[in-house]
């Protein structure tokens, strides 16, 4: 095929459409999608062994019997968790204001809602520092104690990461201000955190509820 032959046929003008798009339109939105399976799937591989142990054990949780005082019914203590599970919802509504936000590419808002939503992610996990004192016992334990400190653990490690997310996103939005790429990863940080705080409901209701009435 000839030069002339080639400017001569019909091309696409591109140069019209957006350079970044939202949810599934974009392949990060898919990645993250993707990344969050693969993290629920490990969640449900810990839930597997959660309840493998309870079948193996009677009562559940076993009696705390190797400390002074003796608990015959070591269910985990409701304080700081319900605290803690609190923080994590009311932080759904700093966290839906700052995807908003992002989408509309708001820069002076989107810097308030990331501070708001950095300090909520701090103080759970500070509050989950405390939760492991609510089990009772220690990791090392017994199979009850390893697994809930796993769960609880595994969580927390997911806040962190969150946490490390947030104080990039912050840093660079204060230092280079907001462009559309970063717009993009706040709206995908907002469902990881979204997944963050869904997870938990049921992993509270797991460890701190189920012992108490199943």
């Amino acid at each position: 095929m000839t030069d002339e032959e080639l400017i001569g046929r019909k091309t696409i003008d591109a140069s019209k459409l957006p350079s970044t798009l939202f949810d599934y339109n974009e392949p990060i939105w898919w990645g993250n999608a993707l990344l969050l399976m693969i993290e629920t799937t490990m969640f449900g591989i810990l839930v597997a062994v959660y309840f493998s142990v309870w079948m193996n054990l009677s009562p559940f949780p076993p009696p705390l019997v190797d400390r002074f005082p003796v608990i015959y019914n070591p269910v985990p203590d409701l304080t700081v968790p319900t605290i803690n599970l609190i923080v994590l919802l009311v932080s759904l509504i700093p966290g839906i204001l700052l995807d908003l936000s992002a989408r509309k590419k708001d820069e002076a808002k989107v810097k308030i809602f990331l501070i708001i939503t950095l300090l909520f992610n701090i103080a759970a996990i500070v509050l989950r520092f405390y939760e492991f004192d609510s089990l009772y016992f220690k990791w090392d334990d017994n199979a009850y104690g390893s697994i809930t400190w796993m769960i609880l653990g595994t969580h927390l490690l997911h806040l962190f990461v969150m946490c490390a997310e947030d104080v990039f996103l912050l840093s660079w939005t204060i230092a280079e201000g907001l462009d559309e790429k970063h717009a993009l990863d706040i709206t995908v940080t907002a469902v990881y955190w979204y997944w963050i705080v869904g997870i938990w409901v049921f992993l509270y209701g797991l460890v701190y509820l189920a012992p108490r009435f199943l």
